[in-house]
């Protein structure tokens, strides 16, 4: 009897050992979890405040670049108005020299009509000094086309400023909206491993853009763009980037790996 409750004691101890030791190993894998998980939720934290920083940071460049195309404007304004005036002074020349002429038309047609014999001395040197003014007056006119034709030039320059300024407005703009993509996994054929998302041409993703799938605070994965359509792209899963225990899913955020530099 004695024997048989010895063996029983030893067969509980052994048992026992061996629960023992599974618990603990049990307990270490649940820590190592638990430490993966922290670290890639601080990892998430620093990408966000990252996103944020440069966010601000392209704001800031917004309103700089804004402020000079006010300044420019105002610029092509006063060339714009100053344009205007001298248009005004060579439509004044021209009108004075058209009356001119018209003078001298008159004066051509009376002088016809003179009795023969009569001295037109007076006439012909008062005909003289109108074709002198008639020649200034051209010449008046050619200076004002000149200053016209450069005050264009100078206008055409503003303009090409002012288009410049509203190119790296629109490019800034077009990373800003790309630094701030957030879209969703609409689908996931894990057969092929890739997934479908709600971003296409519009975001400005391209072919081997990185993105990064989270799902709350917590990174589930990592894709890589294949292709882009108008309104989705098809990304391929990257392996080895998926969280152990973690599977992408339809509804998962989807955030830009790298941010964009203006």
């Amino acid at each position: 009897m004695t024997k048989v409750l010895f063996i029983l004691s030893a067969v509980v101890i052994i048992v026992a050992g061996v629960f023992a030791f599974q618990n603990g190993q049990e307990f270490t894998e649940v820590r190592k979890r638990v430490h993966a998980l922290n670290a890639s939720i601080q990892t998430e934290k620093k990408s966000e405040l990252t996103a944020i920083r440069g966010v601000n940071d392209v704001n800031s460049s917004i309103k700089t670049v804004q402020a000079d195309l006010d300044v420019e404007a105002e610029k092509l304004k006063a060339q714009r108005n100053k344009l205007a005036q001298t248009d005004g002074e060579v439509a004044t020349t021209e009108e004075a020299l058209a009356a001119k002429e018209k003078k001298k038309a008159e004066q051509d047609k009376e002088l016809e009509l003179l009795p023969k014999g009569m001295n037109p001395d007076n006439m012909a040197e008062s005909i003289q000094k109108m074709k002198k003014e008639m020649l200034e007056f051209q010449g008046q006119a050619e200076i004002k086309k000149k200053e016209v034709a450069a005050e264009e030039e100078k206008v055409a320059g503003i303009q090409k400023r002012l288009d410049d300024v509203n190119h790296k407005i629109e490019e800034r703009r077009k990373n800003f909206e790309r630094n701030s993509l957030t879209s969703r996994v609409i689908a996931v054929n894990y057969d092929w491993g890739f997934v479908i998302i709600d971003a296409g041409k519009s975001t400005g993703l391209t072919q081997d853009t990185k993105l990064i799938v989270t799902r709350g605070a917590q990174t589930v994965g990592k894709v890589s763009v294949m292709s882009v359509e108008n309104k989705n792209s098809m990304a391929a899963i990257v392996p080895d980037t998926v969280v152990n225990g973690q599977v992408i899913m339809p509804g998962d955020r989807v955030i830009l790996e790298n941010l964009v530099q203006n």
